[in-house]
């Protein structure tokens, strides 16, 4: 068994076989398996030294491994279940990388399948984030403008933020989680299996796209217009996305 350092990073993509195979071939998008685009952020990344898929399935263990991803164990059933968080996932991965390859890792990134479409370098602008900082995790979100609403459990309706007469631009922002994007967080936080911790930093967002998300039969839709897109050269300069030819 070998005993590497820490000071690295891991990749982690976790998938229910059901979620990127449908009747034993790949879910697609825009012509290549939907896992592909997530396995291919995390092989671009330069701050993300390996890419583990960790999922339940022969079928998506074989489908990962030919798109260039690492999986060196299949997940046990218990922790495909409905119900397990993604941070019992995260902790049995790292854990059985380290007990059983002597793999060790001092940052552990998340990357969901769900969130196919990512801006060029935002995997290692989160990863950076986090390691200049004293932060648990850092996260990607959605950035806000605009004007928000909750209703309490009184039944009043209150607004949210910054007061309603201010301009868009005055307004102080809010923040839509979007961790499925990428979420770097400490191994040392991952190991406790709870959450990503109480000092939590953000990645801003800002682009629209980053709110695609494929679970939504309306967000497959959306991608598959943007790839569309893409290809006839619609899309607005400067909008660059890992795994999508240009």
């Amino acid at each position: 068994m070998t005993n590497r350092s820490a000071g690295r990073a891991v990749g982690i993509i976790p998938v229910r076989e059901a979620d990127i195979l449908v009747d034993g071939q790949p879910r697609m998008l825009g012509g290549q398996p939907l896992l592909a685009y997530t396995v291919q952020a995390g092989l671009d990344a330069a701050l993300v030294d390996r890419v583990v898929v960790s999922t339940e399935g022969r079928g998506a263990a074989d489908l990962a491994r030919a798109l260039g991803a690492d999986v060196p164990f299949l997940r046990p059933a218990e922790l495909a279940r409905p119900g397990v968080t993604i941070w019992q996932v995260l902790r049995h991965c790292v854990q059985w990388l380290a007990e059983q390859e002597g793999d060790r890792f001092d940052t552990v990134v998340l990357l969901e399948t769900s969130h196919p479409v990512r801006p060029v370098g935002l995997v290692d602008r989160v990863v950076e984030a986090l390691r200049s900082s004293d932060c648990d995790s850092v996260l990607t979100a959605q950035e806000e403008r605009h004007a928000f609403w909750m209703q309490t459990p009184s039944g009043e309706i209150q607004q949210v933020g910054s007061a309603g007469d201010a301009t868009r631009d005055g307004r102080l922002p809010l923040f839509r989680e979007a961790a499925g994007l990428a979420c770097a967080s400490r191994t040392s936080v991952v190991f406790e299996g709870l959450g990503p911790g109480r000092n939590v930093g953000l990645v801003p967002v800002r682009s629209w796209f980053g709110l695609i998300d494929t679970q939504d039969p309306f967000g497959l839709l959306v991608a598959e217009t943007l790839l569309s897109a893409m290809a006839e050269g619609a899309v607005p300069a400067g909008e660059q996305f890992v795994g999508i030819p240009r």
